[in-house]
C-alpha cells in the first residue's frame, strides 16, 4: 500500500530506506512512498520526539521564545517547594507526638479536638488578614512573595518545637502555626498570581501559564514525596535532636535563598515605589552632580548621557524585605488627604491654585511624628503619569532639601520653588528615558490607599 512520505519521515529516513516512484503519463508530481525499512533508528527517534512533544505540552508554555530567566525561574521555585515538603515530614512527626499517636491514654476524640481547633484558628487567620492586607498585594509583588515564605517557615518552626515546651502549651503553638499557614496561603496565592500574570505577558495566555506552573507543581510534589519518604526514615534511625534541628536548618536557609533566587528573575516593568525610589535617584544623581548651578535648564533632546536604569537592573537591586528604604531624612507621604494637608501644612488656597496644572499638591511638613515629611495630595482625575510625576518631583524635593542640609522653614518656600521648576524640566526626559529603559509607564503601582480628595474640594 502506497502512503504520502511526510516530513518527519523525510526528517530521519535514509536515504536507501526508501523508494521513490514517480507514475509515468501522469502530471500529478507527488511523491510515493513504496517500501519503507522501519529501522530501529528511526523508531527510536520517532519515541523520542514524541515524548519530548507530550512533556513540552504538559509542562512548558506555548511560547515562540521562553522569556529569559524562565527555567532558573522553575529550578528555585523546585528547590525551595522541595525543601518545603522535607521539613513538612519533621513538623508532622513532631505533631502526631503532640497530640498523643504512641502514648498511651491518649484518646482519637481528643486528638480530633485539637485539629478542629487548630483549622478553626487558621481559617479566622486566614480571613482576617485577607480583609486587611487584600488591596496591598499587588504593590508589592515580590515583598509579599517573600513574606508568604518566610511566614509558613515561622510556622513549620512552631510545629517542630511544639512538643519541646509544657503540654499545655502544644495547642496554643500549633495554633499558631496554623494561623502562619493561613495567612501563607493567602499572600502567597495573591502574589503568585501577579507572577504567573508576568510570565503569561511574555507570550503567552494566564491559564495555560497557571496550568504549566500546576502540572509542574504536581511532579515537584510527587518527588518530594519520594525524598521526604527517605528522610523521615533516615531522621527516625538517628534520633538525635540536635541532627534534626541542624537539616531543618540548613533546608530552611535553602528554602530562603531559593525564593530570593527565584524573585530575582522576575523583572517587572511597571514602577512601585522602591522601584521608581531607585530609578529616581540614579538619575538624579547624575543631573544634579553634572550641573554645575544646581538648577538644571531644560535640555530637549538630553546634553547629559544619562543612562536609566532598566528593569532587569532594578530587580537586583530593589529590596525584598519589608523594610524602609534610605529616603534621607524626608520620607514621602503618598496620597494623604486633603484635611492631611491642610493639617500639616496650612497651605493657603493661593498655594493650590499655583499647582492645579499638576493634577497634585505637594508640600513639606513637621507636623506628622515632629520630622519633616513631603505630603502629596492628588487630584481624583489624575492619571498614572500623574502619579508617576507626583512620586518623582517628591523625591527631587527630598533630594534637595537632604543634600543642601535645609532645616529652616523660612527655606523651604524656596527650595520648594527650586524643586517644582527642575521637575518640570527634567520630566519629560525622565519619562522618555523610561520607555526607552523597557519601562510601562501606562501602569504603575503607587496609588495604593490614595486619598484623592482635592478634587472634591477644587472642581
Amino acid at each position: 500500500m502506497t502512503t504520502f512520505i511526510s516530513q518527519l519521515d523525510l526528517l530521519f529516513l535514509r536515504e536507501d530506506d526508501f523508494v521513490i516512484k514517480v507514475p509515468p503519463k501522469n502530471d500529478v508530481s507527488f511523491v510515493q512512498k513504496m517500501s519503507v525499512g522501519a529501522s530501529p533508528r528511526k523508531m527510536l527517534l520517532r519515541q523520542i520526539i514524541s515524548i519530548k512533544r507530550m512533556i513540552s505540552s504538559t509542562f512548558v508554555p506555548n511560547m515562540k521564545v521562553l522569556p529569559e530567566g524562565y527555567w532558573s525561574y522553575v529550578y528555585w521555585n523546585a528547590l525551595q517547594d522541595l525543601s518545603t515538603s522535607c521539613r513538612s515530614v519533621l513538623a508532622t512527626q513532631r505533631v502526631l507526638e503532640g497530640i498523643g499517636v504512641g502514648r498511651e491514654g491518649a484518646t482519637a476524640i481528643s486528638a480530633t479536638l485539637n485539629f478542629i481547633v487548630r483549622d478553626g484558628a487558621g481559617m479566622m487567620a486566614g480571613l482576617i488578614f485577607t480583609a486587611m492586607k487584600a488591596s496591598h498585594f499587588r504593590y508589592n509583588v515580590k515583598k509579599w512573595k517573600l513574606f508568604a515564605d518566610c511566614i509558613v517557615d515561622l510556622g513549620l518552626t512552631l510545629e517542630l518545637s511544639s512538643t519541646l515546651l509544657p503540654r499545655q502549651f502544644f495547642l496554643p503553638m500549633i495554633c499558631m502555626a496554623s494561623m502562619c499557614k493561613s495567612i501563607c496561603g493567602v499572600a502567597a496565592g495573591a502574589s503568585g498570581g501577579a507572577i504567573q500574570v508576568y510570565w503569561a505577558d511574555k507570550g503567552s495566555d494566564i491559564s495555560e501559564v497557571n496550568s504549566k506552573f500546576g502540572a509542574q507543581s504536581t511532579i515537584t510534589g510527587a518527588i518530594g514525596l519520594i525524598f521526604s519518604a527517605m528522610f523521615a526514615q533516615s531522621i527516625s534511625k538517628t534520633g538525635s535532636a540536635h541532627f534534626v534541628w541542624l537539616i531543618y536548618t540548613i533546608l530552611t536557609i535553602v528554602h530562603i535563598f531559593a525564593n530570593i533566587q527565584c524573585l530575582k528573575h522576575i523583572h517587572l516593568d511597571y514602577f512601585n515605589k522602591d522601584r521608581m525610589d531607585i530609578v529616581s535617584r540614579y538619575f538624579l544623581d547624575i543631573c544634579l552632580r553634572d550641573d554645575e548651578e544646581g538648577s538644571i535648564k531644560s535640555r530637549g533632546e538630553s546634553k547629559l548621557k544619562v543612562k536609566m536604569l532598566t528593569p532587569k537592573e532594578v530587580s537586583k537591586k530593589e529590596s525584598l524585605f519589608f523594610l524602609s528604604l534610605n529616603r534621607g531624612n524626608y520620607p514621602i507621604i503618598f496620597g494623604a488627604s486633603m484635611d492631611d494637608l491642610y493639617a500639616a501644612t496650612l497651605c493657603s488656597a493661593n498655594d493650590i491654585v499655583k499647582q492645579l496644572d499638576n493634577r497634585y499638591i505637594i508640600k513639606v511638613s513637621k507636623v506628622f511624628n515632629r520630622r519633616w515629611k513631603i505630603i502629596v495630595a492628588m487630584d481624583v482625575q489624575a492619571s498614572e503619569e500623574d502619579y508617576l510625576k507626583a512620586y518623582f518631583h517628591g523625591i527631587l524635593l527630598s533630594t534637595l532639601i537632604y543634600d543642601q542640609k535645609v532645616e529652616q522653614s523660612s527655606t523651604f518656600d524656596l527650595i520648594e520653588s527650586k524643586a517644582a521648576m527642575i521637575c518640570q524640566n527634567l520630566w519629560n526626559e525622565y519619562k522618555f528615558l523610561a520607555i526607552q529603559a523597557g519601562w510601562n509607564i501606562q501602569k504603575s503601582a503607587l496609588a495604593s490607599h490614595i486619598e484623592r480628595a482635592y478634587g472634591l474640594v477644587i472642581s
